[in-house]
């Protein structure tokens, strides 16, 4: 399973309201086959804060979320004025308070 993180700092005048391409770039990841799960939150103590997690199956599946053009035309300009983001390949999980240790299938960090 791959988890994409990305963290949103709106700040300064439009404190609370979401970054610009937004809507649109949530909804298209949200709406691809092999995007599992998608979070979009802000937080509860800062309005300026937003963050995105986005479940994969697997690598393959989240390169194939993100190969639609419209869905990189909207993405990948939006995820590079993110104050950070990256995926990660998840080596523990509880879902239901049901614990998994998910395949590692990517090579080390740092190959």
């Amino acid at each position: 399973m791959f988890v994409l993180i990305a963290q949103f700092d709106s700040g300064g005048e439009a404190a609370g309201e979401p970054p610009p391409g937004s809507a649109e770039a949530v909804r298209l990841l949200g709406d691809q086959p092999d995007t599992r799960a998608l979070r979009w939150a802000r937080s509860t103590e800062d309005p300026g804060r937003w963050l995105l997690v986005a479940e994969f199956e697997t690598a393959a599946g989240f390169r194939r979320a993100q190969s639609p053009l419209p869905v990189r035309a909207a993405l990948i300009p939006w995820l590079a004025a993110a104050a950070s983001s990256a995926a990660f390949e998840v080596i523990a999980a509880a879902d239901a308070g049901v614990w998994s240790s998910p395949e590692v299938i990517v090579d080390d960090p740092g190959r």
